[in-house]
């Protein structure tokens, strides 16, 4: 790699990691080094290490800083190398130290079973250790950079898509075999990783575009002396919690196919194994999003509570607080300004859009009052949450699960005054919520009846067939993360303009009957499909093909025996029925 790797000696056989005669131990300070090579006037001064040397030279960089970890990239003549300095900031930290060795030992040690097993892995180059009366404190691993290579999860999100098809649908399968060997590699060894996700796994694509995967953060591997296959299963399980929002079911189960092919010993049932796999998935992303679904109700570092003299407020930390505290002085001064353009102003509710400030710059958002429609709507506030409350929960569940939806800013709420409400002064009267307004969208239901009729009879067809495509994933996404929707129709669905040609182009508005539900039971689904059934009627392009089209991208197994199509379909039909005659009943129309 450099001058100086071509100097590093290089014992016969496999040598003990952090042991002479490849590694020399010095000690400079209260910090003792075990060097590779001779790396001793590169990196240690009189003081220990030049970490203070490289800062003021303007090689240092940092990389991650965390109460337990901070790590460098210093850029040396020899060649880049990261410094992993891990500190000890709690007497928990501190004990774990003592009873399982420093984790930059550990790391160095795994690298070394990691590279006997064909896994391509970090090369440690000097370890440092501060013990004090032979209890372990501080420590330092210093690796040589893997050039060439980034985080998956980075190449995934922001990479993959710079390469032209069909190369990005190769690249892409080629990725899942990869890594689906490299996974096996570990499991056939006895090892998983506790924290196994892409960001913890480099990729480099070589000259023929095959990809090269490297582990990193080797302090999380675990040895086993057998991995049975339920272990196996849920290691499985925690990396596929990244990939089930991101990835085909035909990718998940090309590497599913490559991963028992290289396994040692065969599954006695792989159905029943990939089955446990998204069963185990499931249950590990909903405990996730729960919790993320719960960041939206108190103060943390992505929100902040504010409370002024009638009002209350909830706002995302990018929302600029003297925007805030405007609307809790006044929250319907917004409604009165000069950019104002109100969009809608009902018996139950009012919406305008105007301007905030979001993160330090002018952005368009949408202010939303939700109106009191009756006198006991305040009290029924105690049994149940308000219509604006449930909007911004669910906006947040809608987020943390993956689920395209306009994001949210804030949530107030305002009381009446004591003297003009004495028996209901303390509870929330009107209720706001403060949403990011999308550029260059309108509603499905607008899209469907003033853009579709004016194509021609081959662009129609073809704009019709990826609009119920597209719909049929939204409500499967939908549904599959526990969340119900009672309102689905086509006016509460977003169409971006500037993203048909790629495969999410819809998203989802006016939350109010959005609900959680862990799994949403099947006549919930009916009452979902049934609504977007009814919105859709009289669209134009839409046929009873294209009806069995959606059903076939929306249920889970397709047309095969697996899903019972036709209850599905006959259940749908019998709602949608019941639907019709109940508005004709109370005189409402079809909306």
């Amino acid at each position: 790699m450099t001058s100086m790797a071509a100097k590093e000696p290089t014992a016969p056989g496999v040598q003990r990691m952090f042991q002479p005669p490849e590694w020399r131990w010095v000690q400079t300070g209260p910090v003792g080094w075990w060097l590779r090579g001779p790396w001793d006037a590169t990196l240690l001064g009189p003081e220990g290490l030049r970490l203070e040397e490289w800062r003021r030279e303007g090689r240092l960089t940092t990389v991650k800083s965390g109460p337990h970890r901070v790590v460098y990239r210093v850029d040396l003549p020899e060649g880049a190398i990261y410094v992993k300095h891990y500190l000890v900031p709690d007497y928990r930290a501190m004990w774990r130290q003592w009873f399982r060795r420093g984790k930059g030992r550990n790391e160095g040690k795994r690298s070394e079973v990691l590279a006997a097993i064909g896994v391509p892995t970090i090369h440690p180059i000097a370890l440092g250790e501060q013990r004090k009366r032979n209890f372990l404190f501080e420590n330092y691993l210093i690796t040589w950079e893997i050039p060439g290579t980034i985080p998956l999860d980075e190449f995934l999100e922001e990479r993959l898509d710079d390469h032209p098809e069909p190369l990005r649908s190769q690249i892409r399968q080629r990725l899942a075999t990869s890594l689906a060997v490299l996974t096996a590699r570990l499991h056939n060894a006895g090892m998983t990783h506790i924290d196994f996700h892409p960001g913890n796994i480099l990729v480099r694509l070589n000259g023929e575009e095959m990809p090269v995967l490297t582990m990193i953060d080797l302090d999380a591997l675990r040895k086993n002396s057998r991995l049975s296959w339920s272990g196996a299963q849920q290691n499985l399980a925690l990396l596929d919690h990244y990939f089930w929002l991101r990835s085909s079911r035909s990718d998940r189960h090309r590497f599913l196919k490559a991963y028992l092919e290289s396994r040692s010993e065969p599954v006695a049932d792989a159905r029943r194994f990939a089955a446990g796999i998204e069963s185990s998935t499931q249950v590990w992303a909903e405990r996730l999003w729960r919790r993320w679904g719960r960041r939206c109700r108190s103060t943390n570092k992505y929100f902040q509570v504010y409370k002024g003299h009638v009002c209350w407020s909830i706002a995302a930390r990018d929302l600029d607080p003297s925007e805030v505290e405007s609307l809790l002085a006044d929250p319907d001064a917004p409604f009165s300004r000069p950019q104002t353009v109100m969009l809608k102003n009902s018996r139950t509710s009012t919406v305008a859009e105007t301007t905030m400030l979001v993160g330090g710059q002018p952005t368009r958002v949408v202010y939303k009052r939700f109106n009191r429609k009756k006198w006991i709507d305040p009290w029924l506030n105690l049994v149940r949450p308000s219509r604006a409350w449930r909007s911004w929960q669910a906006g947040q569940h809608l987020a943390s699960r993956g689920i395209p939806t306009p994001r949210n800013l804030a949530f107030l709420a305002r009381k009446r005054a004591a003297r003009s409400c004495p028996l209901s002064w303390f509870l929330p009267h009107e209720t706001y919520l403060v949403t990011v307004k999308q550029d260059n969208a309108m509603t499905l239901a607008e899209y469907v009846r003033k853009v579709l009729p004016t194509l021609d009879q081959p662009a129609l067809r073809d704009r019709s067939r990826r609009l119920n495509l597209a719909l049929a994933h939204l409500v499967r996404a939908l549904h599959e993360r526990s969340l119900s929707h009672r309102d689905l129709k086509t006016s509460n669905i977003l169409v971006h303009l500037d993203c048909l040609e790629t495969s999410e182009f819809l998203s989802l508005i006016d939350l109010v009957g959005v609900r959680l539900m862990s799994p949403v039971p099947q006549r919930r689904r009916i009452q979902n499909l049934a609504r977007l059934s009814v919105s859709l009627a009289g669209a134009a392009g839409r046929t009873r093909t294209e009806t069995l089209r959606f059903l076939r991208a929306y249920l889970p197994w397709g047309l095969s025996p697996l899903s019972d199509w036709k209850s599905v379909w006959k259940s749908t039909e019998r709602a949608v029925m019941a639907k019709r005659a109940r508005n004709q009943r109370r005189g409402r129309p079809l909306s």
